[in-house]
Parts: C-alpha cells; structure tokens; sequence
C-alpha cells in the first residue's frame, strides 16, 4: 500500500504513524510543503492513503492561501471516497470537509490525558492533546472519542479524525523543543512536563500507537492488515 503523507509545519514530523507505515512494509510518500500537494492534479498525488498532519494554524484561518486551498482538497479527496486519516489540524480539515466547523475554545490542552469516553479501549489513551480548537459534526458522523465535551476521534465512510496526537514520540517531542522559544512560557512547561512522560513511557507510547494505526488503517481501507 502507498501512503502520502502531508506535512504542515516543519517541526512537526509524521513520527510514530512513519514509523507504523514503514512497519507494515508500505510506501510512504512525505510532503513538506502544503503547496507541494495543494497545487498538483489530485490524479498525481493521490495514493491509497492520504495522512494529513497538525499546524499551529487553524483552519479557519482561509485567508491563509494555503490553508484555504488545503481545505478544498480534502474535499475533494472525501468526495472522491479517498481514504482519509487527519491528524489534530488534519481532522479539523476533516471536519469542515463533513459539513463541520471548527471553533476556538477559549483555553488550550496541553499534555498526556485520557479520554473519558472511548468507543473501544484503544482510543482511550492516555494521548497527547496540544490544541485550543473546538470541532462540531453533523449527527451522522461516528464519534470515537470525546473528553470534557470535546472531539477527539470521529469516523465517517473511509475517513478518520483524531484531534489528539498518535504520532508523537519523545523524538517528535524533542523537535518541537527547538522551537519552544516561540511559546508562551505556560506551553514550555507543558512542553517539558509532556516529553519527561514521553521519555519514561516510550515503549508503551510506540505499542498503544501501533495498535491505534492498525485500528485506523483498518477502517480507512475495509480490510485487516495482519
């Protein structure tokens, strides 16, 4: 299976869903630019799996052109029944693209938490939630996960949400340390606190991973992976 993953910000690396897909013996196609794929025929880069990566923007925020145009393609990639998993800003990209929206909340989470309702054991965590956004989903969509009110995973067709961060790793963790200096000093402690838990739990990190990315692929494309 070919995979194309989409990369939004430079620090924030595909990490454990790379190392998954490598796992399984796939083709992981890595993007680093948004341009790169928002300005290609959909003919030319779709695989079988399209990953779309977290931002430190909001994908509200369409007067970014990239952004605005990213949104479009995941449109277009959930109209054309592409397999679809999007990560954090990916699933908000997700959401829109289902008739969604998405909203600031107000405050923001930072670091390893549980979710308090998990539709199977293995979206319950704990995972690590770095976002201040809201998603709101038509009533037919699946919800797989949910915390204090808010969406952590949904499911619909061959598409995939997760809010939280599957794909971080104390390495992922340790390339956005190199750019906490641009933080707010509240994130930087959370950032710290977040990559000591990371540090000291990195097998059971990397397994409840894995396990999740199985449940996940499996959905996306309608067969077992074993």
């Amino acid at each position: 299976m070919r995979v194309t993953v989409v990369q939004n910000s430079a620090y924030g690396r595909a990490g454990l869903v790379e190392k998954f897909i490598a796992s399984k013996g796939w083709t992981c196609r890595r993007t680093l630019s948004p341009k790169d794929i928002v300005t290609t025929d959909l003919a030319d880069i779709v695989d079988d799996v399209v990953v779309f990566l977290g931002s430190r923007r909001g994908v509200y925020e369409t007067h970014i052109q990239w952004i605005a145009r990213e949104r479009a393609l995941m449109k277009r990639l959930v109209d054309n029944a592409i397999p679809v998993v999007g990560i954090c800003f990916g699933a908000q990209l997700l959401a829109t693209a289902l008739g969604g929206t998405v909203k600031p909340i107000g405050h923001r989470y930072r670091g390893w938490m549980e979710n308090a309702f998990a539709s199977t054991p293995v979206w319950q965590g704990p995972w690590l939630r770095w976002h201040g956004d809201f998603i709101t989903l038509p009533g037919e969509i699946k919800i797989l996960a949910r915390d204090n009110e808010t969406v952590q995973a949904f499911e619909y067709g061959n598409a995939v949400g997760v809010q939280f961060h599957p794909e971080v790793s104390n390495a992922v963790l340790k390339d956005w340390g190199a750019y906490r200096r641009s933080m707010p000093e509240e994130d930087q402690i959370s950032l710290a606190k977040a990559l000591n838990y990371a540090d000291d739990h990195a097998y059971e990190i990397e397994k409840r991973a894995f396990e999740l990315f199985d449940n996940i692929f499996g959905k996306i494309v309608g067969r077992s992976l074993a």
